[in-house]
């Protein structure tokens, strides 16, 4: 037998409304104005910007701090949508396409706000349910959390740098391992070679494929070295036009071994033959490496893992979709910082990485993920060089402001 749900007194009252007279009503009218007065209150005082928008996308209601992070005037409160108020975030949300679907579950982003000023914020979106509906899963709008994380991402290469220490020792003790091989084969291999020049008789073609093997370990070596330096110290990208498609070919390849290992499919779904982007090849290649590496770790053998191109009208993106072991809701968010990590043997900066490259190249990175169900995470890159588009932001800025 289901269970009638409880009402609130408000709601016993509200009921017998139509009961109500004149008197009891205006007394009425005054208690709902001032529980009303009394939750904007509190909602001002609260430090992260708040949301609502209706099933059209239009907002409702927002906090002070929801005002000042999307720039939203007092009087456009109920009239304008979130489109036309926050376009860079209704885009983040998937809300501006013209067959939309509305938001079906949580979404956790977190992005660069160019108006009404750079900010970098952390979102949080979810649904809001339609209990009044008679329809199943019908959605009444959705409420969203801005937090604003500027001041924790200008700190955040202090943050690195104090920390680096600690951090090199923990990544050292796996490259260490990686480099005994070789060394070790160097130093056989250079015992060979000073016996050899005693003699330089019947030795001396033994002596050429042990300095032939010696290089070749060096370079081996010094390609270890390269790669793990990369990983953690920033670079200024090297910006060229760059097919997207060719990146992330390469990079599988890399990973050839492993997806091997693990009998692992890659299934690419291409929506544009050319998604060109201006990017760091080497840069780009270390973001999806880091990603496809994850989704490679997340799911068992005789899996497959889908990478899916294509292009919008801003932006060229790419989506690596596995069907995992997940991340918790809780953990969303912590996803991007520095140490955090799921994995019983990672070091939490591979994410890090992809962000901050991600970050430098204009675009952002998006992590939708449900335990034991898999992850997807999704790349967006602007189709415009990130340094003219920042220009442009700028000239935009300047533009409203004016208005």
């Amino acid at each position: 037998m289901a269970m009638k749900p409880i009402k609130s007194p408000l709601d016993k009252v509200l009921g017998r409304i139509d009961d109500l007279d004149q008197v009891n009503l205006g007394i009425l009218v005054q208690r709902l104005a001032r529980e009303r007065k009394l939750l904007e209150t509190v909602f001002d005082v609260i430090r992260d910007g708040i949301l609502v928008l209706d099933d059209e996308g239009v907002i409702n209601y927002s906090n002070l701090q929801g005002k000042r992070l999307i720039g939203l005037k007092e009087e456009q409160a109920g009239k304008v949508s979130l489109h036309r108020a926050a376009p860079e975030i209704a885009r983040a949300l998937g809300l501006d396409r013209k067959n939309k679907d509305f938001l079906a579950e949580v979404v956790v982003r977190e992005m660069k706000i160019s108006y009404p000023e750079h900010r970098y914020a952390r979102i949080y979106a979810v649904p809001i349910e339609d209990h009044s509906s008679k329809l199943k899963d019908k959605k009444a709008g959705i409420a969203i959390i801005l937090t604003d994380v500027t001041e924790e991402k200008v700190s955040l290469e202090e943050r690195i740098e104090s920390e680096r220490v600690g951090s090199i020792m923990d990544l050292a003790a796996g490259v260490a391992h990686e480099l005994g091989n070789p060394l070790n084969s160097i130093h056989i291999h250079l015992q060979v070679l000073h016996r050899s020049l005693k003699d330089c008789g019947e030795l001396k073609e033994k002596s050429k494929k042990s300095m032939q093997t010696c290089l070749k370990e060096v370079e081996r070596l010094d390609g270890i070295i390269a790669h793990f330096l990369k990983a953690i110290r920033p670079t200024v990208p090297d910006f060229k036009k760059i097919n997207l498609l060719s990146v992330i070919e390469e990079t599988v390849r890399l990973r050839e071994r492993e997806l091997s290992g693990k009998k692992i499919k890659i299934r690419m779904e291409a929506g544009a033959r050319e998604p060109i982007v201006n990017g760091d090849l080497g840069q780009l290649k270390q973001a999806f490496f880091n990603i496809i590496g994850n989704a490679i770790d997340a799911v068992p053998k005789n899996s497959e893992i889908r990478i899916i191109t294509g292009i919008d009208s801003d932006h060229v993106f790419a989506q690596v979709v596995d069907e995992g072991a997940g991340i918790a809701k809780e953990d969303l968010s912590h996803v991007f910082e520095p140490y955090f990590t799921t994995k019983k043997e990672g070091h939490g900066i591979g994410m890090m990485i992809v962000h901050r490259i991600v970050r430098d190249h204009g675009g952002d990175v998006g992590i939708d993920s449900k335990k034991d169900a898999g992850t997807v995470v999704t790349l967006r890159f602007p189709r415009k060089s990130p340094r003219r588009g920042l220009l442009e932001s700028n000239d935009d800025d300047l533009y409203r402001k004016t208005q």
